[in-house]
């Protein structure tokens, strides 16, 4: 988390990576890539900062 508390870009987009990783339609080589992606944020940022992302990316999408 930033200091200002806002999420982290890198966060946001590894809940929306984790959620092509478990779309049916989405390719064995973009699931690998968005794997890898997830981890890769995960090891920067902490499992907190991308259940922040993934909690703020439910939050914005269920207010559309």
């Amino acid at each position: 988390m930033t200091s200002d508390g806002v999420v982290v870009d890198e966060a946001i987009r590894a809940a929306w990576d984790s959620y092509r990783v478990l779309e049916k339609r989405t390719s064995a080589q973009e699931r690998l890539q968005a794997q890898q992606r997830v981890k890769a944020a995960v090891n920067s940022f902490g499992r907190e900062e991308v259940s922040r992302g993934t909690v703020f990316l439910v939050g914005v999408l269920t207010g559309y």
